[in-house]
C-alpha cells in the first residue's frame, strides 16, 4: 500500500534490460491495487512510412483490436511485474492505490490486422514496432515509476533467427505482442527488484 509521507520520494535511475527505468526506492506494492488507464497510441506518421502498397494504407488499430491490446498489456504487467510484488489489478480507478498509464509512441504495423480480400502477403522482420512507455502514479498523483523502451515486437523470432523475414498475420502479431510484452515487464521487474 502507498506510504503516507509528507513529500514525494525522488525517482532514481535503475539499470536493466529496458532503455530507461526510474523508480522510487523502495517501490513497495505489497497489497496494492493498480488501475490500468486506457492505452494511448501515437502512430508513426505516413510520411515516415515510405510508399504504401495499394490497399495497405490504413494501419491503425480499430476499437476491438485496441481493447484487445489493452487487455494483453494489462495481463502481461500483472503476471510479470505486479503479482511478483504482491499487488493486483482493479477495474475501477476510484478503488485503486495506483494508476498505470501506458503509451505506444511512433507505433507502426506492417499491414492491417483486419481480414482483407487481397491476395497479397506482407513479409517483415517484426510484427510491429514502436516505443513502449509507462508511468505509475499513486492516488495523490505522485509518480513512483517511469519506464521507456524501443521495441520491435516479434523481432528475431526464435525459429527464424536475426534479420530474417516472416509472413505478417494477425495470429503472429498477437502471439508476438504477448511474448514481447511479458519479456518487457519481466525486465522491468528485474530493474526495480
Amino acid at each position: 500500500m502507498p506510504a503516507d509521507s509528507g513529500r514525494a520520494a525522488a525517482l532514481q535511475p535503475r539499470a536493466g534490460g529496458l532503455d530507461q527505468v526510474n523508480a522510487v526506492s523502495p517501490l513497495d506494492l505489497s497489497g496494492a491495487t493498480v488501475y490500468v488507464a486506457p492505452l494511448e497510441i501515437d502512430y508513426r506518421s505516413s510520411a515516415s512510412q515510405g510508399k504504401q502498397p495499394l490497399g495497405f494504407s490504413n494501419r491503425t488499430l480499430d476499437a476491438d483490436a485496441r481493447a484487445r491490446l489493452q487487455e494483453t498489456m494489462a495481463q502481461a504487467f500483472a503476471e510479470r511485474f505486479l503479482s511478483a510484488r504482491g499487488g493486483r489489478l482493479v477495474s475501477d480507478a476510484r478503488a485503486a492505490d495506483y494508476t498505470l498509464h501506458l503509451r505506444l509512441e511512433k507505433f507502426y504495423l506492417p499491414a492491417p490486422l483486419e481480414q482483407t480480400t487481397h491476395l497479397r502477403e506482407v513479409f517483415s522482420e517484426s510484427s510491429a514496432y514502436g516505443t513502449l512507455s509507462g508511468t505509475l502514479s499513486d492516488a495523490r498523483g505522485s509518480v513512483v515509476l517511469q519506464f521507456r523502451d524501443r521495441r520491435e515486437f516479434g523481432e528475431d523470432f526464435p525459429s527464424l533467427g536475426p534479420g530474417r523475414l516472416q509472413r505478417f498475420s494477425p495470429p503472429s502479431f498477437w502471439a508476438d505482442m504477448r511474448m514481447d510484452l511479458r519479456r518487457a515487464f519481466g525486465s522491468l521487474h528485474k530493474s526495480v527488484h
